[in-house]
This record gives C-alpha cells, sequence and structure tokens, in this order.
C-alpha cells in the first residue's frame, strides 16, 4: 500500500496519477456482484480486492454530483481504478460490493 498520497484537483487527474502508480485496469462491478475488468477476462470477489486509495470530487456547480475514484488491488496482482458517482445518481451495487473489500487507504 501506498501511504503517500497526491491531491488531486480533478477525477481525469487522479485516474492518470494512479495509471502512472501502475494502476491501469477499469474495473466495474456486476449485477452478479462480482468486480471485473473491463476488456480482460478477470473476475473478482469482495473479499479478493483491496482498496489502496479513495479520491472524492464534488462537482462544480452541484457539490451533491460527486464522484469518487476507487484506486484498487486485488490479491492476484491486478490493479486498477474504479468510478463511482455519489449522491442522486449514485448506484448502490459498487458501494455494497466494496463494503466487503479489505479497506488500507487514507482517504483523500
Amino acid at each position: 500500500m501506498n501511504t503517500a498520497h497526491a491531491h488531486y484537483t480533478t477525477l481525469s487527474e487522479a485516474i492518470e496519477g494512479s495509471k502512472a502508480k501502475g494502476y491501469n485496469l477499469d474495473f466495474d462491478v456486476k449485477s452478479e456482484g462480482k468486480m471485473e475488468a473491463l476488456n480482460k477476462p478477470l473476475n473478482f470477489e469482495p473479499d479478493e480486492v483491496i482498496i489502496d486509495e479513495i479520491h472524492r470530487f464534488e462537482g462544480m456547480t452541484d457539490p451533491g454530483d460527486t464522484s469518487i475514484l476507487y484506486v484498487l488491488r486485488t490479491h492476484s496482482g491486478a490493479k486498477g481504478t474504479m468510478v463511482d458517482a455519489y449522491g442522486a445518481d449514485g448506484f448502490d451495487l459498487k458501494a455494497k460490493f466494496l463494503e466487503g473489500a479489505v479497506k488500507k487507504y487514507n482517504q483523500q
């Protein structure tokens, strides 16, 4: 786990910074309750996932329009990011999945 986190001002900056640190996969949670790497045949259960960093970003015009970037790695060594909306447009599937993940982060 990297304990020194950069302070990012935008979501795209945080994604690029994470990629520069080797978090190159794009993850998403599917309705079956598994996280998968997009464009790769990789699937993970919540207990196989470690949250290394969390970065929150508020919308410029609506503070209720918030995005969250999760910087994740798996027990098998796969590293990537997952973006989730927070607030009115937030979807509980990702949050529910990540409740079972190991948390090793300092929140930004």
